[in-house]
Formats: C-alpha cells, structure tokens, sequence
C-alpha cells in the first residue's frame, strides 16, 4: 500500500495542474457530479430498484437485459455501487491461469476455463499506462446488452474519452482519479421507464 501511496500525486499537485490556461479537459471530472442523481441495481428490493433484469429466448438461448424502472436524466450514475464492486486481475495472473488450462493432463479444469472466459467477456483494461491489471465487473452491469449501434447505446464512460485522442503524459488529475475513471459509466441521453439499459461493444476503447 506504500508503493501505491508513491503512484499517486498529492492533491496540491492537482490544484496547480488545473489553474493552467486555458483548463485541461479532465480537470471537469475530478469528483462526482453532485448535481446528478446515482441509480441503483438493488436486488433484495425490488421497489428501491431503478433497474429490472429480463430474461428471455432467442435461437434457443437465453438472453439477459436490464430495464430502466425510473425515468433517468442524462449525466446520472448508472449503478455505481454495483461498477465501484469490480475485482481487479493482473494481466500476468490472468496469463498464467491461460497457460495452466492448456497444459494436458492437469484434471478438471473447467471451473478455470469458465472463470477466464467470465473475465474475457467482462472484464477490461485500466486505461492507466504501465498498469497491466483488468477490471472485471460482477455486479448487474455486466448483463447490460452491448451494441454496436451508437443510436441504441445510451450509457457510456463518466469521462469520455481525451480529446485529443490519447491520455496526457503529465496529468494528475488522471493519476489520482484512474479508478473512478476505469468504472463509473453515465446515461449518455435520457433514459425513460421501460427502455432497454444498452452500451456500447467498445466502450472501454473509446
């Protein structure tokens, strides 16, 4: 935890970085938007829900979607606790599980294989350079159906990606936030009761 703690600019560093001229992009994202309502997944409780998973048959196979319940402002968090939930994985375990599974005459590794195809499915990459760690997601987003359809997608990342296309060498407003940054997801337009919760097939190469 020491050697994470170095990582991690101090919030001075922050405040400099972000009275340049004119303000750097990301200096707009550096805590949550109070201004914007959070809506939750919650199992247990139906009525505190603001999603609804529905299960239903295509082909022969079952297809998982989660519904809106509220009428949802764009901008809102889109079941942060569930996203904030995320398991952490670094690439190099990740690797050496895959090149325990191929090796014969192991026994019974089906319960492995099945766990690295979940993380293939749903886990990504931090966005952060020199960090080879995957974010795997295992609350209720992951049954969010992916489309590549940007008209049907209305969630995407709380920080859309740099407009300069690539991640500032210097930045500590990145250092300090990459976690948020690599979780939390928004409605990108209003979302009514009843619609489909979509996001995007890349949304985390975006």
């Amino acid at each position: 935890s020491t050697q994470h703690s170095f990582q991690i600019p101090p919030r001075a560093w922050e405040e400099v970085y972000c009275r340049r001229e004119p303000t750097p992009f990301e200096c707009s994202y550096r805590g949550l938007d109070v201004t914007k309502e959070l809506y939750e997944m919650d199992i247990e409780n139906e009525a505190n829900s603001s999603f609804e998973i529905k299960i239903s048959e295509e082909d022969g196979q079952q297809v998982t979607a989660i519904y809106a319940t509220d009428d949802i402002p764009e901008g809102s968090y889109i079941m942060p606790s569930d996203l904030a939930a995320s398991f952490t994985i670094a690439e190099y375990t990740f690797n050496s599980l895959k090149s325990n599974v191929e090796i014969d005459d192991t026994g019974d590794v089906s319960v492995i294989k099945e766990f690295l195809e979940y993380i293939e499915d749903h886990g990504h990459k931090t966005m952060a350079e020199g960090r080879n760690i995957k974010y795997v997601e295992v609350g209720a987003s992951f049954m969010m159906r992916k489309s590549s359809s940007m008209e049907e997608v209305n969630v995407g990342r709380w920080i859309p990606a740099h407009p300069s296309g690539k991640i500032p060498v210097y930045s500590p407003v990145y250092d300090r936030h990459m976690v948020s940054f690599d979780v939390f997801l928004v409605a990108t337009k209003d979302i009514k009761k009843g619609e489909e919760i979509v996001k995007p097939e890349n949304l985390w190469s975006l």
